[in-house]
């Protein structure tokens, strides 16, 4: 039985930018079993794309016609290569997460490294740093790993409708962009692919049930979209949150010449309060009964839509709105919704 070829793909590639390997390392890089790399070797070895050097023990795999002194050039490559320790790779593990523009998923340490080789950086440089605002954002969560909106938020809006304001992942991580969640989100929400759609909420679930139960909310409301797709981000997130049998406000938005205008058309904060003012309305009997309502988005630029979502649910006698997003920026002066 012959590998896929996604598997013998990714082999040769590696033998690009490697020249010399040993089935071990093949294994360990892709993540693949050693049973699996052997046969995607023996389909290189037949059709002369790789060749054996030295035997039992010491057999390595070169891409044929590079170099002739092989083993001298590949131990210069060993003792130049950087390798972090068990926990920095367990850390990343956790925590690299990133999408190359042909849709490859880079995740761990082979992700970062070929992250970087991609753009000519230097590993463990790279590696120190990306675990360095790992560490800074872990610092500014709170016990249910979310993270807290500074007070500039309030200076805003003329009057904020909304008590306190919680999202899972900062935006921008600096040089690297999106961090994982924003960064699985993002694509998640534009490709409307169920995999990663799970995997998204897979991220956040145990933060939003953590802090679903210590403030002990009344009800959920979920933010209306605006943009029919068929596969929702929020959808599947209200469908999965139906297991902690809490009941839900009903929020949704109308159009009165039904032409719906999404916020990021809109190029002014002024702009989308108006259009959230005239557009979000609260369609439930029951809503009177909340006094604790925990509100949620996934991409949240200006904030205009949920402030006044809360100004409209403490016009039905809500008292307290509690706002959560998947993803949200510290930085107010960037735009998230503008891309998303």
């Amino acid at each position: 039985m012959k590998v896929s070829f996604k598997v013998r793909k990714l082999v040769s590639d590696l033998f690009e930018k490697n020249k010399v390997l040993w089935a071990s390392e093949i294994s360990n890089i892709l993540w693949i079993s050693r049973t699996i790399t052997h046969k995607a070797l023996n389909e290189l070895l037949e059709v002369g794309k790789v060749e054996k050097i030295g035997k039992w023990s010491h057999t390595r795999y070169k891409i044929v016609g590079e170099f002739t002194d092989v083993i001298k050039e590949k131990e210069v490559v060993y003792q130049e290569e950087y390798i972090p320790d068990f926990k920095a790779q367990k850390l990343l593990n956790d925590i690299f997460l990133k999408f190359t523009p042909e849709g490859e998923i880079l995740e761990w340490f082979s992700g970062i490294k070929k992250w970087c080789s991609s753009r000519d950086l230097d590993v463990k440089d790279k590696v120190k740093d990306y675990i360095s605002v790992n560490n800074y954002i872990e610092w500014l969560q709170n016990s249910c790993w979310l993270l807290k909106a500074k007070e500039s938020f309030w200076k805003c809006f003329e009057k904020v409708f909304l008590d306190k304001i919680f999202y899972a992942d900062q935006y921008t991580w600096r040089e690297f962009w999106r961090g994982k969640l924003s960064e699985l989100t993002f694509y998640a929400k534009q490709s409307q692919n169920k995999e990663l759609i799970n995997r998204s909420i897979d991220e956040i679930f145990i933060k939003l049930e953590c802090i679903i139960r210590k403030k002990k909310f009344d009800a959920i409301a979920i933010t209306p979209w605006s943009i029919d797709r068929k596969n929702q981000l929020l959808g599947f997130l209200k469908d999965r949150l139906k297991i902690l049998w809490i009941p839900f406000v009903n929020v949704i938005k109308f159009y009165p010449n039904n032409i719906a205008i999404p916020q990021k058309s809109l190029k002014t904060r002024e702009q989308r309060i108006q259009n959230a003012k005239n557009t979000i309305f609260i369609d439930d009997s029951e809503v009177k009964k909340y006094k604790k309502v925990f509100l949620i988005d996934d991409f949240v630029g200006s904030g205009s839509t949920l402030n006044e979502t809360a100004r409209k649910l403490k016009e039905e006698w809500v008292e307290r709105v509690i706002w959560f997003a998947f993803v949200w920026n510290l930085d107010l002066d960037y735009e998230i919704i503008n891309e998303v």
